[in-house]
């Protein structure tokens, strides 16, 4: 039996704000260029800085190059440390530890891979220096060359890369996630397909088989067929109840759905009630099976269609089918069932000519549980004469040892 297994929200959710911010990018980056640019701003306007008109130029550059900080990390890492070299404001200084070397260090870490990472973060502690001393041979700038080394941009690289590996193994948990959602469903459609067929060619056929006894006696047997058309209304109504209640599971909620699944297709009529409906039908079927059977009602359903799609096939396919025999046996930590018939399997419209989606079904019932399913025609004897009759034997192993016989 399997479940479907929805997830309305991810799995691993982020606080509020990030969230928020998540769901819009642009305000974000307006966010991060105003704290990246104001202060600089402020400090070149309050301050004496000679060549104060080229400060304000690499802060309106930086600012710029930040709202593709996130489609091109690289560049906009490259850009801004350049200008962080070339910026006035920090002649005289060591380091030129600005907001955008850390924010476009930042987003390199989050949005590329470790190895470019890297080699980003590189490049800039290069660039910066090298701008700072173009600076200065050009005299924009006073003071000493500028450390490459960025402590700050160095922290925000590393908060990004946990980030990067926080948002990838979230990533991959969605992922795992939605491929066993859809697994799981792509199960379920065909349980649902196989229940529908069992449902629908069964009684279909038995009602075809009950329409035509009764019309065949009409005649010289009005209380034959009279019952049998009380059985064709029998067997009608059954179908409608079992296919309104696989429907209506799919119809319901996503809360009734699951515990709904969990139940339907089990409720099913025992052995002999399956025997009587065919001999209704027309086809005398003995029934040898054990008064008890593995408690699995999914195992049980399993037994159950086997046993009525075989004789549901010789119904509808066997030609001459007049009898079948039905053999159930639990022992030796497994059950068999087998279903035999007398019809003749050398004409072209013997059972092996139309496999169909049946017997599709019954295998892969069968493989669920780990069973072997067999279905052909009896084997001939050496030497004798052609042997009529069809057969279809599972066997699926159970745990539980020391079983009984039927």
């Amino acid at each position: 039996m399997t479940s479907r297994i929805i997830h309305a929200e991810p799995l691993m959710r982020r606080s509020k704000v990030p969230a928020w911010f998540a769901a819009r990018p642009r305000v974000l980056d307006v966010v991060v260029i105003l704290i990246a640019s104001v202060p600089q701003i402020v400090a070149l306007t309050v301050q004496d800085v000679p060549h104060e008109w080229l400060g304000q130029l690499c802060v309106a550059g930086g600012a710029v190059a930040l709202w593709w900080r996130r489609s091109h990390p690289l560049a906009v890492l490259l850009i801004v440390a350049a200008l962080a070299g070339f910026n006035p404001l920090y002649s005289g200084l060591p380091n030129a530890g600005n907001f955008e070397v850390m924010f476009a260090a930042y987003a390199l870490a989050v949005h590329t891979r470790l190895r470019t990472t890297v080699l980003g973060y590189l490049a800039s502690a290069l660039t910066i220096p090298v701008a700072g001393a173009l600076a200065a041979s050009v005299g924009v700038r006073d003071g000493a060359l500028l450390l490459g080394l960025q402590p700050m941009a160095l922290v925000a690289l590393a908060i990004g890369v946990a980030v990067r590996a926080s948002n990838s193994r979230r990533e991959a948990v969605e992922e795992l996630a939605a491929l066993r959602e859809e697994r799981a469903v792509s199960a379920e459609r065909a349980r649902i397909t196989a229940e529908m067929h069992d449902v629908v060619a069964h009684s279909a056929t038995v009602m075809i088989a009950l329409a035509g006894g009764a019309r065949a006696g009409w005649e010289k047997h009005p209380e034959r067929a009279r019952a049998a058309l009380e059985q064709l209304g029998t067997v009608g109504a059954q179908a409608l109840e079992d296919m309104q209640r696989t429907l209506r599971v799919l119809r319901e909620g996503d809360a009734v759905l699951d515990a709904g699944l969990a139940h339907s297709g089990h409720n099913i009529p025992p052995f002999d009630e399956l025997v009587r409906v065919f001999a209704a039908a027309g086809l005398n079927v003995e029934l040898r099976a054990p008064d008890a059977l593995p408690d699995d009602p999914a195992l049980r359903t399993t037994l159950y269609r086997i046993v009525q799609e075989s004789l549901t096939n010789a119904l509808r396919h066997g030609a001459g089918v007049t009898r079948a025999t039905v053999d159930v046996t639990w022992l030796d930590g497994a059950v068999t069932v087998s279903v035999t018939d007398d019809g003749d399997t050398t004409g072209p419209s013997s059972g092996a000519a139309q496999p169909g989606f049946g017997l599709l079904a019954m295998r892969e019932r069968t493989a669920a549980f780990g069973g072997t399913l067999d279905a052909g025609p009896l084997a001939q004897e050496p030497g004798g004469p052609p042997t009529r009759g069809w057969r279809t034997r599972a066997t699926i192993p159970i745990a539980t040892r020391g079983g009984r016989s039927g």
